[in-house]
């Protein structure tokens, strides 16, 4: 097994506690028993669509949430696609399902805190991930973790900690990640939110901009809907209450 020891790597981080190994080695979640051995032999080829024809495996994913929604890689897997096609409002609605069906799930609470970062709810990550800022503490029975579980976590708590203003923290861990990952896009995300350039601070600004945008657009689209309802609620309201007059008049005579 290609582990590496991360007790080098905690010089000087008094509240990183990286007693644990990572390893680059698959590592089944515990809910993989429970899949048919056909379902296991294809786990990788989903993975690997997932990433480079991410459309192809959407109806797949979907099928195998709905057979095994017990197993949460499956969300995983979907998310990624949804995100890769551009379909972002399907991808944040499994995002906040996975979390609420899997919430000790490291990859569920990692896509979920994102999603609060990008939903400026930051707040929120604490306790997503039970206040604990460690792996090994959020997970004290595990010793060995995948890379990819260590890269995760640990970009969340970088941009978590940069989003909170706590910069010396945010720093260490993005130091602890590019010393294992330095060409990751993850540690480049993290490099970009702690030293933008002058034009990703633009580019980051006008980013934003277009958010905010959007989000007011949808909201004002929800009134309209809204509003829309109302109207035809109040026009049947009338019609009836005039077909009543109408009624009463001929009643009357």
């Amino acid at each position: 097994m290609s582990n590496k020891s991360l007790n080098a790597l905690s010089e000087n981080s008094q509240f990183l506690q990286l007693d644990y190994q990572i390893t680059y080695d698959a590592l089944p979640h515990k809910s993989f028993k429970k899949l048919p051995s056909a379902i296991k032999n294809r786990i990788e080829e989903l993975h690997d669509l997932t990433q480079v024809h991410p459309q192809r495996v959407i109806a797949s994913l979907l099928d195998f949430i709905q057979k095994y929604p017990e197993v949460p890689i499956f969300y995983n897997y979907l998310t990624a696609a949804y995100e890769a096609t551009g379909q972002r409002k399907k991808a944040e609605t499994l995002i906040k399902e996975a979390y609420q069906k899997h919430p000790d799930y490291l990859f569920a609470k990692t896509n979920y805190a994102l999603y609060c970062l990008r939903t400026r709810t930051a707040d929120k990550i604490p306790e997503i991930f039970e206040h604990q800022f460690d792996l090994k503490l959020l997970y004290p029975r595990r010793n060995t973790f995948h890379i990819t579980e260590f890269i995760s976590f640990n970009t969340v708590m970088a941009l978590y900690h940069h989003a909170m203003a706590h910069r010396k923290s945010a720093v260490k861990y993005y130091e602890i990640v590019q010393k294992l990952e330095p060409n990751h896009y993850l540690t480049a995300i993290i490099k970009r939110q702690l030293y933008p350039t002058f034009f990703q601070k633009l580019r980051d600004k006008f980013v934003r901009y277009l958010e905010k945008l959007e989000r007011r657009l949808e909201n004002k689209i929800e009134f309209l809907d809204e509003a829309d309802k109302v109207d035809k609620v109040d026009t049947v309201d009338a019609v009836e209450a005039k077909s009543d007059k109408y009624s009463n008049y001929s009643k009357e005579f």
